[in-house]
């Protein structure tokens, strides 16, 4: 492909980035109070006690340990030249420590989180993320980006599976539900699941 081709295969990307990266933020902004309001309600029928049992407590350990390994792992360690170079421009020009007093709090809010957004971008080499971090501080993206099209897929890509997890999980389709006998049968069904869960485990 031309260079034009991909520079504008690569604006399409990006916006399409921009735009799960906002959507992915309402929704999980909602799927926490949808998991508060199933929890409770979850614990209002657990008479049984089963998720203030210890193996629950073991399971939630395991798996905030397994979500870090996986973290872990997505760490890149040679990343291209262009990527470091572009990330340093980022940090040079959002760190707090280069921030001018004269910036609003409102300012300095929004430098912050570009900063850390470079920052995760640089620990996994999330050339999408990056560059979006770029595109709002107004800086030259580097042509070798363009050539970075798989990876922006790729990041696209896994924005789109957490949404796919969250819209499916047990809570969403709980919520989405309108007869409350159908939502308690989730509740029940949900709660024998975990009990089973947690003898496995014992």
């Amino acid at each position: 492909m031309s260079i034009e081709t991909n520079k504008l295969i690569f604006k399409r990307l990006v916006r399409e980035y921009e735009f799960l990266i906002e959507d992915l933020k309402d929704i999980e902004k909602a799927n926490s109070e949808i998991k508060d309001s199933f929890m409770k309600s979850l614990t209002d029928i657990d008479v049984e006690g089963i998720l203030q049992t210890e193996s629950m407590d073991n399971m939630a350990d395991d798996w905030a340990k397994s979500v870090k390994a996986h973290e872990e792992e997505e760490k890149e360690s040679n990343k291209h030249p262009d990527f470091k170079s572009l990330f340093r421009k980022v940090v040079i020009k959002c760190h707090p420590d280069k921030l001018g007093s004269d910036l609003l709090s409102t300012e300095m809010e929004i430098y912050k989180e570009i900063y850390e957004q470079s920052v995760d971008a640089n620990e996994t080499e999330d050339w999408a993320k990056l560059i979006r971090c770029a595109i709002k501080l107004e800086l030259e993206i580097p042509e070798s980006a363009y050539d970075q099209i798989d990876a922006i897929e790729k990041s696209i890509n896994k924005l789109k599976q957490k949404q796919t997890e969250i819209l499916n999980s047990t809570a969403w389709t709980w919520y989405k539900i309108n007869d409350s006998d159908s939502k308690l049968d989730i509740l029940k069904q949900h709660l024998d699941f975990m009990a089973l869960i947690t003898k496995k485990n014992t």
